[in-house]
């Protein structure tokens, strides 16, 4: 979360909203790498709003290369024989670390969030089945 943060040109309401929220999702994707279905992926209504608010200005502004790295992070977690809702938690939570300590460029990072989005609705569906 420090690396979107220092990522961000300037703070705004939106973004404080935001940074919130992906800290409450981080933690809770650190809990499904561990027991899925454990903590509360933060998919309600509002937290949508908050998180399209964030990265739709951003959507586009990465290329090829971001999008393979953090492609090439998040499938390799994927198994045939593993849980699929904790390997996806996982992969998650690893690549958000990864891409932290790699002091990810901006556009890195804001490919990595909007894949979240994409896996955080297919974990929640996994989670509603």
């Amino acid at each position: 979360m420090r690396a979107v943060r220092a990522a961000l040109p300037r703070s705004g309401a939106g973004s404080e909203a935001y940074l919130g929220l992906l800290g409450r999702r981080l933690a809770a994707l650190e809990e499904w790498s561990r027991a899925p279905r454990s903590a509360p992926l933060h998919r309600r209504p509002g937290d949508l709003r908050v998180s399209r608010r964030f990265l739709e200005p951003r959507e586009g502004t990465w290329d090829d290369g971001d999008e393979n790295l953090v492609r090439g992070s998040l499938d390799r977690w994927q198994r045939s024989d593993a849980d699929p809702a904790r390997a996806a938690a996982a992969a998650l939570a690893q690549t958000a670390r990864s891409l932290a300590g790699l002091h990810a460029r901006p556009e890195t990072l804001w490919f990595f969030l909007w894949e979240m989005e994409s896996m955080l609705a297919g974990l929640e569906t996994e989670a509603m089945g």
